[in-house]
C-alpha cells in the first residue's frame, strides 16, 4: 500500500452554517454545508469536480429532553449530488434524504434507549448495482459508495451509571 499525492493543485472552497436554538426542554440544531472542490482530471487536460464530494449537504435535529426522565428526538439529513467519474452506471449520484429517530427513558441509574436510522430505507442498490460488470483497471469489483448500502438500522440498549450522579448533561 502506498499513499501518493495527486499531481497538481486541488482547490476547495465553501462555507458552513450551524445554528442551535434551545427553548425550555426543546433543542433544535440546523446545519448547511456548501463545497466547491476541483482537482486536475487524470484522464483529460483540465479540471474536474472532486469525486464523492457533495456540493450541498444539510442536517436538522430536533429533540425534547426532560432532565432525569428521558429524551426523544428526530433528525434529518440531505446529501446533494456527487461526481462519480469511475462509475459505469451514472456520472452523477442522486441526492437523497435520511431520517432517524431516538428515544431514551431514565429509570434511576439505568437508562433504556432505542435508535432507528434511515427510516426512508435509502440504499444505493435501489438505483444501481454495486458490483461492476467486469473488474475495473484498479482491480476493484465494486463501484464507490455514494449513498447508504445497509438500509434501515435499528439498535437498542441499556446504560448503567455507576457514580452517584443519576443525571449527566
Amino acid at each position: 500500500v502506498a499513499l501518493v499525492n495527486a499531481d497538481g493543485v486541488t482547490r476547495t472552497r465553501g462555507g458552513e452554517f450551524l445554528a442551535r436554538y434551545r427553548w425550555d426542554e426543546l433543542r433544535l440544531s440546523v446545519s448547511y454545508v456548501h463545497v466547491s472542490a476541483v482537482e486536475p482530471d487524470p484522464d483529460k487536460a483540465g479540471r474536474r469536480t472532486v469525486p464523492l464530494t457533495p456540493r450541498d449537504a444539510a442536517g436538522m435535529t430536533l429533540s425534547w429532553e426532560e432532565p432525569g426522565r428521558g429524551r426523544i428526538g428526530l433528525e434529518g439529513f440531505y446529501v446533494g449530488r456527487q461526481s462519480l467519474p469511475d462509475n459505469p452506471f451514472r456520472q452523477t449520484s442522486r441526492p437523497y434524504v435520511q431520517i432517524g429517530a431516538m428515544a431514551q427513558i431514565n429509570l434511576g441509574r439505568v437508562s433504556l434507549f432505542a435508535n432507528v436510522e434511515n427510516l426512508l430505507n435509502v440504499r444505493q442498490t435501489k438505483y444501481d448495482p454495486l458490483v461492476l460488470p467486469r473488474r475495473a483497471p484498479s482491480g476493484s469489483w465494486t463501484v464507490d459508495g455514494w449513498a447508504p448500502t445497509d438500509g434501515i438500522l435499528f439498535n437498542a440498549g441499556v446504560k448503567f451509571k455507576f457514580d452517584g450522579n443519576s443525571e449527566r448533561r
